[in-house]
């Protein structure tokens, strides 16, 4: 915050600050004048310490800043004949993360690319809408390559100790390798698996299956639709969000989805706060609805095993079972159906814990630097909310949202909801379907 304000007496636009470091507008496109701008903000930072010591890291060419430890840039490096090159830095988006498949990751860096270029904007929008139909018309006729559809993430722990196998994804396609023979996964490896349309109507946590499984069993083939909706659309409309004239409506029309499945997506403290909104957009599945929500746990009487519970069904494929029909302990032979009881008053004291972190009343800060958190309601407010006597610069928001309340209960309602579950998992003219 010094740094800052040292800069600012220097005139100098800050346009980003974070733990240990700021970024600044130069407002110049000389490299020698910014790098000169840059040795001088770094000695006169420098007088002030004896122990602390900033550098220059780097000069950006382009820059799209997403949002804390979000951006992606072309860093300019000197060639030593008076040149200079460009080189792409990403820093903390999704294309970087390994549990996005590489089609995402593929339509994310050609959507950077095209946005950090000194093309004009009606250029860079064409490109975009041009490169996005021509993802979305290969996922569907099945000319992408199936190794772009695997998602790969690591094993934290033996794939057997996992007490939530159904809801993970990756866990589930582990059980399966294991039970093939042959090497044998464990904690650290990494598991790759697709999500497939296998005849069933289970969440796509559910239909995940190693790709040699999607190329020798009958019945599987890969779910484009989860594909385009929530691998490329997510990644692409979160990478374009600053971008005027293309949100996600637009970007689901280009990549052939149903337009009205969605609705353009505004800036929210995403990072902070919670995703479940009252009045969720139509789009959001029920995996993405509770995604956030704190999971129902419920110790078997019997042999203490702790069981993650998420949903009535539980299974893949065409064959599924209540959840409540066996302890997630292999060894343990206990109904956890026949302690209705037990379960009960857990949940009602899972619920009263909720309510109660709702009305304890806690504030917290927006400020990133701050993060300041109170009980006190002060009397001076900005326009969105409560302005911080810590810092006087950022509003104070709740801790914990009545939506976020709002939506854990919504969510327990959902996890014991037979009706709903029987009518979504097994449709009526599903007859193959048994449990």
């Amino acid at each position: 915050m010094h740094t800052k304000e040292l800069v600012q007496k220097m005139n100098l636009e800050v346009i980003y600050g974070d733990t240990d470091s700021i970024m600044i507008n130069t407002n110049s496109a000389n490299l020698e004048e910014v790098f000169k701008l840059g040795n001088k903000v770094k000695s006169e930072v420098n007088k002030l310490y004896k122990l602390l010591e900033i550098d220059v890291d780097g000069v950006f060419k382009s820059l799209l800043l997403l949002k804390k430890k979000k951006y992606a840039a072309l860093t300019v490096e000197p060639t030593g004949d008076g040149k200079y090159t460009t080189k792409q830095e990403l820093k903390g988006l999704d294309i970087v993360r390994r549990d996005w498949c590489d089609l995402a990751k593929e339509g994310g860096n050609y959507v950077i690319a095209q946005i950090l270029s000194d093309q004009p904007r009606d250029t860079i929008v064409e490109n975009i809408q041009k490169r996005l139909m021509e993802i979305g018309e290969s996922v569907v006729n099945g000319s992408t390559p199936l190794h772009m559809f695997e998602i790969n993430k690591a094993l934290t722990k033996d794939p057997q100790d996992y007490p939530d196998k159904k809801s993970l994804p990756h866990v589930h396609v582990a059980l399966w390798i294991n039970s093939q023979g042959g090497h044998k996964v464990k904690a650290g490896d990494t598991i790759s698996y697709v999500i497939c349309q296998d005849g069933s109507n289970l969440s796509a946590s559910q239909r995940a299956y190693a790709l040699e499984q999607l190329q020798k069993q009958e019945g599987l083939s890969i779910d484009t639709h989860y594909y385009l909706s929530q691998q490329v659309h997510p990644v692409v409309s979160r990478i374009c969000e600053p971008i005027e004239g293309i949100d996600a409506v637009l970007i689901a029309t280009w990549l052939g989805l149903d337009p009205s499945q969605f609705r353009s997506q505004q800036q929210y403290h995403r990072d902070e706060e919670s995703d479940a909104l009252l009045g969720a957009p139509a789009q959001l599945t029920d995996e993405e609805k509770y995604r956030d929500c704190e999971r129902f746990k419920f110790p078997c009487p019997r042999c203490a095993t702790e069981n993650i519970y998420d949903s009535v069904f539980d299974g893949s494929g065409k064959v599924i079972e209540p959840s409540l029909m066996r302890c997630s302990n292999t060894n343990c032979e206990a109904a956890l159906i026949n302690y209705g009881v037990q379960m009960s008053n857990k949940l009602i004291l899972d619920i009263r814990r909720h309510i109660k972190k709702y009305y304890s009343g806690w504030l917290i800060c927006e400020e990133q630097t701050c993060r300041n958190r109170t009980r006190r309601l002060p009397l001076g407010l900005y326009r969105r909310g409560p302005v911080c006597q810590a810092c006087m610069k950022a509003s104070l928001r709740p801790e914990y949202p009545e939506k976020a309340l709002y939506t854990q209960l919504c969510y327990y309602r959902y996890i014991f909801d037979w009706d709903y579950a029987v009518e979504k998992v097994i449709p009526q003219q599903d007859k193959g379907t048994s449990f």
